[in-house]
């Protein structure tokens, strides 16, 4: 799946999607948010979820590795 076929489909579909190929990768928070990092295939994924309301906002979809720079903090790439 590309994120232009993920991006065309409706809400739910995009859930599934989500839920079926979506690696979780990282996480990291605003002031009303958490905000969970998926890949899914050559694109990554941004889930929001209001943390008062516990119901998800919104995706946010990019490529670019740069968006990832708040994320480079948390991930741990220690192999032993």
């Amino acid at each position: 799946m590309t994120l232009y076929q993920f991006n065309a489909l409706d809400e739910m579909e995009q859930a599934e999607a989500l839920w079926e190929k979506g690696v979780h990768i990282g996480e990291r928070f605003d002031e009303e948010h958490n905000i969970l990092l998926y890949q899914i295939d050559g694109f990554y994924l941004e889930a929001y979820y209001h943390r008062e309301y516990n119901v998800l906002m919104r995706f946010r979809t990019f490529s670019s590795l740069e968006q990832l720079t708040p994320y480079l903090e948390k991930l741990n790439i220690n192999y032993e």
